[in-house]
């Protein structure tokens, strides 16, 4: 496992790998690295890559089934640019809208993921299903993919266990943000994305695993 911190405006990967193998990959720019936190910045417009393969869940959603031989489609960013917040030794993320009108970060989306891995290519980490919406003024939260936890569950992906752990997780995130304790009272109105930065790519050796 890597020790290096990243310096801003550097280009990493942020990688997803469940059961160990290359999932989703995300190319972003660094915004902070310490051994504190970290926080990356993925511009509108970038190519990731998303693992093929058998998918299925409620209401018709496209969660990964099989775990055969893998295979990767590139998929372009359409969404928002955004920052993903992560603060070392737990096993989440925040994830936060970048509105270049206004310029500012907006809105609070907590993502549950393994706690990051540094890599020789950026971060390891992988989704953990269940996630929690919160308002912009923190004023309320909700859960959100519970039936994913449930169908995962069902289905082997996760034991019982590790179900209430990933919840309890959620509850430890969810008792921060209602005592508005950092990283939830953090300031960003002065953070801009550098007029400068290029949208990185994925480099050819994004599937090594040993990286």
């Amino acid at each position: 496992m890597s020790s290096q911190l990243y310096q801003p405006s550097e280009h990493v990967l942020w990688r997803s790998r469940p059961q160990g193998q290359v999932g989703y990959v995300i190319p972003c720019t660094v915004v902070v690295d310490t051994p504190q936190v970290t926080v990356l910045f993925q511009a509108t417009g970038s190519v990731c890559k998303r693992r093929v393969g058998q998918r299925g869940g409620p209401r018709g959603r496209s969660l990964l089934v099989d775990n055969g031989p893998a295979s990767h489609e590139d998929v372009v960013w359409s969404g928002p640019p955004t920052l993903r917040l992560h603060p070392w030794g737990s096993a989440y993320s925040i994830i936060r809208s970048w509105n270049s009108a206004h310029a500012c970060a907006e809105g609070w989306y907590v993502n549950l993921e393994a706690a990051w891995r540094r890599t020789r290519l950026g971060f390891d980490s992988q989704d953990l299903t269940l996630d929690i919406t919160v308002e912009a003024d923190l004023s309320s939260w909700a859960w959100k993919d519970e039936d994913e936890l449930e169908w995962s569950v069902e289905t082997g992906k996760y034991s019982a266990k590790d179900a209430a752990l990933i919840r309890e997780e959620g509850f430890r995130v969810i008792r921060t943000l209602e005592k508005r304790m950092w990283p939830f009272n953090a300031d960003w109105s002065q953070w801009h994305p550098h007029p400068g930065w290029t949208i990185p790519t994925v480099p050819t050796d994004w599937a090594d695993s040993s990286a």
